[in-house]
């Protein structure tokens, strides 16, 4: 008897988890969804903090390349934490915004020393040897220093996201994935494998 509880067990383990499994989610069930929107409830006003930090790649020296997934699931925990703040929860229509996007997001942080700076990256992935260029590419620069600072270190003076949008359709959700950043000669490569995200 006992026997055959354990292996009942294992068989629902194969078959209900395996198939969520090992892959970004892209369409979520309404059990996701909740949970998603409850893990962002539980981290409140640190909710962005706490995306960033499990969601992140290819972090090194202070002033090195990195980056950041923006998943539907990693999305949905950030507006719910940040609507629980105020005590409101997502809308359906809010709600809706991210599950109906059909792109997956890429943030990729590079520091330079002027404005603008980063308009020439260009950004793609690799799956399987097929390269895949990103089908929307947006600059944001921030000033993060005071002149003083950056003339008296040395160091770059701006920081600037790099959002990189991919048709879900043109990627596979399940494969090991080399994330490209390339501005004149320059290239800086990540590795991500999408199995270790929602």
């Amino acid at each position: 008897m006992r026997q055959s509880i354990v292996v009942l067990f294992l068989c629902m383990l194969c078959v209900i988890p395996c198939s969520r499994a090992g892959a970004i989610l892209i369409d979520l069930n309404d059990q996701e969804r909740a949970e998603a929107l409850k893990q962002g409830r539980e981290q409140g006003f640190n909710v962005i903090k706490y995306v960033n930090q499990l969601y992140k790649f290819g972090e090194g020296d202070v002033f090195s390349e990195s980056g950041i997934l923006r998943t539907k699931w990693s999305k949905l925990m950030i507006i719910s934490g940040l609507k629980s703040v105020k005590n409101l929860k997502p809308t359906d229509q809010e709600q809706l915004m991210v599950l109906n996007d059909t792109t997956l997001q890429f943030d990729l942080h590079a520091y330079g020393d002027r404005m603008d700076f980063a308009n020439d990256y260009k950004v793609s992935l690799i799956q399987k040897e097929k390269q895949i260029e990103a089908d929307k590419i947006y600059a944001d620069d921030v000033d993060y220093s005071t002149p003083e600072i950056a003339v008296d270190t040395g160091f770059p003076k701006y920081l600037a996201t790099i959002r990189s949008y991919f048709e879900y359709g043109k990627i596979d959700p399940k494969a090991k994935t080399t994330v490209v950043l390339i501005k004149d000669n320059k290239k800086v490569i990540f590795e991500v494998n999408f199995a270790d995200y929602k």
